[in-house]
């Protein structure tokens, strides 16, 4: 409900403006979001438990529980949103939103609420990959900022625009980095 939340009451007044603009805008609402977590929870770092036990996730010599864990959970979101996205009719109406929304809107897509579908579900895979990158990085209000410019770097690498790239990518500079 954020993510909706936050596309309805800020970025969808500036979608008709420059890019300048919509960059200017999750530039301050990252700062509000890192200072708000902040003021609540405070800066100190905290520990936060793996949600993969041992027990359930045994590890090996070159993986921790932990990692197979999170590996496991990020192939099955990466095959529902595909699934999704390709098979359903709200995934091609929000796929048709955001290719081609004039078009949409004429065979009757409501482009908004298929935009704030997306920034629902994009909150809500977004608030997974923290709970699975938690406990690598400890909960800290900029806990994200290295992992962001990872992912970045690996969508870019392998293609802004192509999912399955963009995660090539990612492997691509995982493995460079640690190369």
């Amino acid at each position: 409900f954020m993510g909706v939340f936050v596309q309805w009451v800020f970025v969808r007044p500036v979608k008709k403006k420059s890019p300048l603009a919509n960059v200017i805008v999750f530039i301050g609402l990252m700062l509000i979001f890192n200072g708000l977590s902040g003021w609540l929870f405070g800066h100190t770092l905290k520990e936060f438990p793996s949600p993969f036990s041992p027990e359930y996730f045994p590890g090996s010599k070159y993986f921790s529980s932990h990692q197979l864990g999170s590996i496991m959970v990020v192939l099955i979101i990466m095959a529902l949103l595909f699934l999704f996205l390709r098979f359903t009719k709200t995934g091609l109406a929000m796929r048709a939103g955001a290719t081609n929304p004039s078009s949409a809107r004429l065979v009757g897509i409501s482009v908004s609420i298929m935009l704030a579908f997306g920034w629902g579900l994009a909150a809500a895979i977004g608030a997974i990959a923290g709970v699975l990158i938690a406990p690598s990085v400890y909960l800290e209000p900029n806990m994200m900022f290295g992992v962001l410019i990872y992912g970045f770097a690996g969508a870019l690498v392998g293609g802004i625009s192509n999912p399955w790239g963009a995660v090539a990518g990612g492997i691509i500079v995982g493995v460079l980095e640690n190369v």
